[in-house]
């Protein structure tokens, strides 16, 4: 695919997928997602999709990328967006009443915050950013992207932004040296803030909670929410609890799996709008009927509900980021 005049990158591959009038699981868009808007300084947004309630409706014929390409999501709701930064993108200082869910795919980017705090983020780091103050910064030399998940959260409680500050990071779970070295620990930075206000790095590390599942694969809990707005402003490391497939009821899951080589899939499906963003590798989805998707690193899918089975049959391990929203059931 031709680089993008815009910001140096191919646009962004969007799949979706929803069900047909006998209930069968369907890809119904599969395209270059098109609701692409040129920022100052070159920053090209594109927004992938978004929610409008929790739980998400999931049986609508509506694109929910094709609204408005605003910053902060609606209430109850969320935005899933890429962020295309060229090199000398200059940033500038924000923040929204969200939970952002952040995936770096390409490049690396500095991230400003209160009192010149800096951090780098490179291709393969997440980060779970808690309403803080912020600014992207591209000092390199080629185009970095970014996949944002954001999710709406709840206001500071009695408008003081007071938060846990920095927090001391869990030893990841143990798996085998084998395992560890097919499938290195995903690097999670959390922000937060200070009993100040400042907005700080609570976390920094190596996601903790991995677990090996039975076919092979490793799912790391990276974050999740319980409720809606989301809860921001408490010390909890939500990323330690029970990673089971579903998410709580109103609230989300952000994790990421990794598929190692001839791994067959398993058939299963939630009641949730899934963001799926493929951060490196290739992988075959398997829907109804044994239609099959084929999804490379840079591809992003939004899921409604569907079946479906993740079946690897390249010779290299695929990791794929997971935003799981809780949705309304499939009539």
């Amino acid at each position: 695919m031709p680089a993008d005049t815009d910001g140096g990158l191919p646009p962004v591959r969007r799949f979706v997928t929803g069900h047909d009038a006998s209930g069968r699981a369907v890809v119904t868009m599969d395209s270059a997602a098109p609701n692409r808007a040129v920022r100052p300084h070159g920053t090209v947004s594109t927004l992938i999709w978004g929610t409008d309630q929790t739980p998400a409706e999931i049986c609508s014929d509506e694109d929910f990328g094709a609204r408005d390409n605003v910053v902060q999501p609606p209430r109850q709701g969320s935005w899933f967006r890429t962020v295309d930064f060229p090199p000398g993108s200059p940033g500038r200082m924000h923040r929204t009443d969200t939970v952002d869910y952040v995936v770096c795919l390409t490049g690396r980017i500095n991230m400003e915050m209160d009192d010149g705090l800096t951090l780098q983020m490179t291709a393969g780091d997440v980060m779970v950013q808690q309403g803080t103050n912020h600014s992207w910064i591209n000092r390199g030399d080629q185009t970095c992207r970014i996949a944002f998940a954001l999710i709406d959260a709840l206001e500071p409680p009695g408008g003081e932004r007071r938060g846990p500050g920095a927090c001391k990071p869990v030893v990841p779970w143990p798996l085998d040296d084998a395992v560890d070295a097919r499938f290195p620990p995903i690097r999670r930075i959390v922000t937060a803030h200070d009993m100040a206000g400042r907005a700080v790095v609570m976390l920094d590390g190596p996601a903790p909670r991995r677990e090996l599942r039975a076919r092979g694969n490793v799912s790391t809990l990276v974050w999740g929410t319980d409720k809606s707005p989301a809860d921001i402003w408490r010390p909890e490391d939500i990323g330690l609890r029970d990673n089971d497939i579903a998410p709580p009821p109103l609230g989300s899951w952000f994790r990421v799996i990794d598929y190692p080589p001839g791994m067959t899939g398993r058939m299963h499906r939630t009641d949730t709008v899934d963001y799926v963003i493929c951060m490196a590798g290739e992988i075959d989805m398997e829907l109804d009927d044994g239609a099959m998707v084929h999804v490379t690193a840079g591809d992003v899918m939004i899921q409604q509900g569907t079946n479906h089975s993740w079946i690897n049959k390249s010779t290299e391990p695929c990791r794929i980021a997971f935003v799981l929203l809780d949705a309304k059931q499939v009539g």
